[in-house]
């Protein structure tokens, strides 16, 4: 019963098909057509830009299950205020602290990095620090360095 009922309809549901292929082909092409031109150029002139003395801080050897903390001091070098919106390590042994305010043109500041070693030991650890601010490009990635003994 059910066979019969497909192939009366099939060039029915076809053609059903097909149509619904071209409308959603004529959406896509509406929206890739849109006109970019009222793109918010305040966000690229209001960019800032971040000098760091040193990308990587080298613990150097330290033992297992100790806790050590240093920084990376950084320098506002652009031309408008260097607002850091988020710094995070890719693992939760590394905890970072940054300035929450606004760091004006020629200010310096400095990102305090802590790394517990509770739970590792006999290897060089290398955790990543990515700094996210509205500078270009937008993120900076800083690299912590220890042997664990």
């Amino acid at each position: 019963m059910m066979n019969t009922y497909w192939i009366k309809h099939k060039s029915k549901i076809n053609k059903i098909k097909l149509l619904c292929l071209l409308f959603l082909n004529i959406l896509l092409f509406a929206y890739c057509s849109k006109d970019k031109s009222n793109i918010d150029v305040s966000v690229i002139e209001n960019q800032a830009a971040i000098k760091f003395e040193n990308d990587v801080l080298n613990f150097h050897t330290i033992r297992s299950g100790e806790k050590v903390t240093g920084s990376f001091k950084f320098k506002n070098v652009g031309d408008n205020d260097l607002v850091i919106g988020d710094v995070s390590a890719n693992c939760g042994c590394t905890v970072a602290d940054y300035p929450k305010k606004a760091i004006k043109p020629g200010e310096e500041g400095m990102i305090s990095v802590t790394y517990d070693s509770k739970g590792t030991s006999g290897i060089r650890i290398e955790k990543l620090v990515t700094v996210s601010s509205n500078t270009n490009p937008s993120r900076t990635v800083l690299k912590v360095i220890a042997d664990v003994e």
